[in-house]
């Protein structure tokens, strides 16, 4: 009977320690939007800190993109949706008018790619890394500031 009332309380003490670490770990106030300064900025040495964001704003870059790779053997084909994520509805506004020079800027770079590239998901990481800075290199040339802050795929096909 005692071994039953040790096993018990230890049960209950692990218990207590595992939610309350979870709570620690995990916990915190769900109506602040708060990240690291530098992921904030999207660029390394930001500072360190907290900031405070608006909400995230998703926005597809429409059509999807559909590029044909070259190969001596067959010719492959890469449909990729892309999706931009910003905090500012005047960084739409500006994708919207300068989309021909984005969607350019973004074919340009998968015209650079080969299949072997995009077929692991290192080689996709890397990918959308690269469209995120193509994308903010041209919104910064055209409008002053890069604006997007992420890069999604919300579809990628290989065949």
């Amino acid at each position: 009977m005692n071994k039953i009332i040790i096993i018990a309380v230890a049960a209950v003490a692990i218990l207590a320690v595992a939610g309350g670490a979870a709570f620690y770990f995990l916990g915190g106030s769900k109506d602040e939007a708060m990240i690291e300064g530098e992921a904030a900025t999207g660029e390394g040495g930001g500072a360190v800190g907290l900031v405070d964001l608006d909400p995230p704003i998703y926005h597809a870059l429409n059509p999807d993109f559909v590029i044909a790779f070259q190969n001596p053997r067959n010719v492959r084909f890469v449909k990729a949706s892309i999706e931009v994520m910003v905090r500012d509805d005047k960084v739409i506004d500006d994708l919207k008018l300068h989309m021909p020079a984005v969607r350019d800027a973004v074919i340009m770079l998968f015209s650079t790619k080969t299949e072997d590239d995009l077929i692991m998901q290192e080689g996709k990481e890397k990918f959308r890394a690269e469209i995120l800075q193509v994308i903010r290199d041209t919104l910064e040339s055209l409008t002053g500031a890069p604006g997007v802050e992420a890069v999604y795929f919300s579809n990628f096909v290989m065949q």
